[in-house]
């Protein structure tokens, strides 16, 4: 009983920040149609966390690296913009930033695990 309890709270709660995620984002800019929250958010997110030192394979990580991560990659994003490249551009280097962090992620484990600190 009590893991029903869990889960449908678990999903109460999601859904609820989703949406005051989606009233910050649309009074942010003042207008909303169906494509809002697209293009580039997912990446960032995922890329913000990776680079913070979040392991794509769980069990670590914490809040601030995570913080530290969202600085980097937008100032990353923010260079890429003055430098006015291309959206696709944009994307690429992102990318191969998150490749770079997962990559070093799976190593960092493999030592790990090898040396028996896993």
């Amino acid at each position: 009983m009590k893991v029903k309890a869990v889960l449908t709270t678990a999903f109460v709660l999601c859904t609820t920040l989703a949406c005051v995620g989606g009233m910050l984002s649309a009074s942010r800019l003042a207008a909303a149609n169906q494509s809002s929250g697209g293009g580039d958010v997912n990446l960032n997110a995922i890329a913000a966390a990776v680079i913070g030192g979040t392991s794509l394979f769980g069990g670590r990580g914490t809040a601030f690296a995570a913080l530290l991560g969202v600085l980097v990659i937008q100032s990353i994003s923010s260079g890429l913009t003055l430098l006015n490249l291309d959206s696709a551009y944009r994307f690429m280097v992102t990318g191969g930033v998150l490749l770079l962090a997962v990559s070093l992620d799976a190593v960092a484990r493999r030592s790990r695990v090898s040396h028996g600190r896993a």
